[in-house]
């Protein structure tokens, strides 16, 4: 049972070193706002018994001091143990959807467009998963259609390599021809669609 507990906590830190930053600050921001609260509220107690001359009022001030601080100090104990579990949970479904992201990208990278971005029920990037993989069928799509007209391009070619030797083709050629055109407009049409960075040498854009 403590070996299944020590495993789910573990799975609870996908990125380590992100979601350990990420608490790290969120806590020392905390720790600085109550700080500044904790040090608001015990000014006008600490101002009493350092610099008052009344013994009544130095003593009744370090009693209600005292009290004070042994109410405080498990409470913030308490409060920053809590936040400290909330925030690991908040990562984890931050820090979940990003390696998804990631690895369906490096997929992407690869050519591969049938791995797609599945999050699970309480993670956070919700809006931006439909996004990306609203993309991917676009991507999908244009990719299909450029498959369906290179394979007929590919037919027609072959087709009209079939008629080169007969002499009383030349209607059909031009046919094929005209069909092996239609065929290469769709793919230029198909390939307009994607935006390619011009990564030549600036030396030879020049030529």
């Amino acid at each position: 049972m403590r070996n299944e507990y020590k495993r789910s906590f573990r799975n609870y830190l996908i990125d380590t070193d992100l979601q350990l930053h990420l608490i790290r600050q969120s806590l020392i921001y905390v720790l600085a706002i109550l700080f500044v609260m904790v040090s608001i509220l015990l000014y006008p107690l600490i101002r009493d018994m350092m610099f008052s001359n009344d013994l009544d009022r130095e003593y009744r001030a370090a009693q209600t001091f005292l009290m004070l601080v042994q109410w405080l100090i498990p409470a913030i104990l308490i409060m920053l143990v809590l936040l400290m579990g909330r925030l690991i949970v908040m990562t984890h479904r931050m820090c979940g959807p990003l390696l998804n992201f990631t690895r369906t990208f490096n997929k992407l990278a690869e050519g591969d467009l049938t791995r797609k971005v599945y999050l699970r029920k309480h993670d956070y990037f919700k809006a931006e998963c439909d996004r990306i993989n609203k993309m991917i069928d676009g991507i999908t799509s244009i990719i299909g259609h450029l498959l369906t007209n290179h394979e007929k391009l590919t037919v027609a070619l072959l087709d009209l390599k079939g008629r080169v030797n007969d002499l009383d083709t030349r209607e059909k050629i031009e046919y094929s021809l005209k069909i092996i055109n239609q065929d290469a407009e769709y793919v230029s049409d198909a390939l307009a669609h994607f935006k390619v960075q011009n990564n030549m040498p600036q030396e030879n854009r020049s030529i």
